[in-house]
């Protein structure tokens, strides 16, 4: 798989800082997480999340870890129904509540999604979609790798600043596949103006799928 990401997605306002970090902490405390991974810029934020948690041990940058003395051998899960994530629910309502997924869950949605897309390896993926996001997450970047497609991954804010900007990159990079919640695509049609479509082609296209945003309950 060829992917291009954006950096991560810390919160874009100081006042964000204190509520964000409320609720990395719980999270971190729900999950049993002994070490956090983050940017050389949150090592800081990272302190103050260890203070506020009892589980968590260390927390180290991705450029730590990629420089070790030896390659590390990734493990290999014998038992297809072994823990493989923990996905977490925004929080918007209440705590962020977990679902943990197996290895043979993951597999079994992938696999579905890409029998009813006909998806391969030939296929471009344009995504605009946090990988924090299960759709973001799991259709585009695990869903890519599985099938060994390309993945284009662009900001998220890229999107919601100028809509247009998914179009123009779904037409840059000949995509077959792109998603978004429907708010994504009436975003487009509030927001683009017709001007900015001249030129735009998405003959390449063959789905773009939207999925309906579920209350939280």
């Amino acid at each position: 798989m060829r992917a291009r990401f954006p950096r991560p997605y810390p919160p874009t306002r100081l006042s964000q800082i204190e509520e964000h970090l409320r609720r990395q902490a719980g999270i971190l405390r729900n999950a049993g997480a002994r070490l956090l991974i983050t940017l050389p810029e949150g090592r800081r934020l990272a302190g103050l999340l260890r203070a506020q948690t009892e589980v968590l041990e260390g927390f180290e940058s991705v450029a730590s870890l990629e420089t070790p003395a030896a390659p590390t051998p990734l493990p290999r899960f014998a038992d297809p129904e072994s823990a493989a994530l923990i996905q977490y629910t925004s929080g918007s309502t209440g705590d962020p509540k977990g679902v943990v997924l197996s290895h043979a869950n993951l597999l079994a949605n992938i696999r579905a999604m890409g029998e009813v897309m006909e998806a391969s390896s030939a296929d471009v993926f344009v995504s605009w979609l946090p990988l924090y996001h299960d759709m973001g997450l799991i259709g585009a970047w695990l869903g890519c790798m599985y099938f060994g497609a390309q993945l284009y991954a662009m900001s998220p804010m890229s999107f919601l600043v100028r809509p247009e900007s998914w179009l123009r990159a779904m037409h840059r990079f000949r995509a077959t596949y792109s998603a978004s919640p429907n708010f994504g695509f009436a975003l487009c049609l509030d927001k683009i103006p017709e001007a900015s479509l001249e030129g735009l082609d998405l003959s390449s296209l063959r789905m773009g799928r939207q999925r309906r945003r579920a209350r939280q309950r």
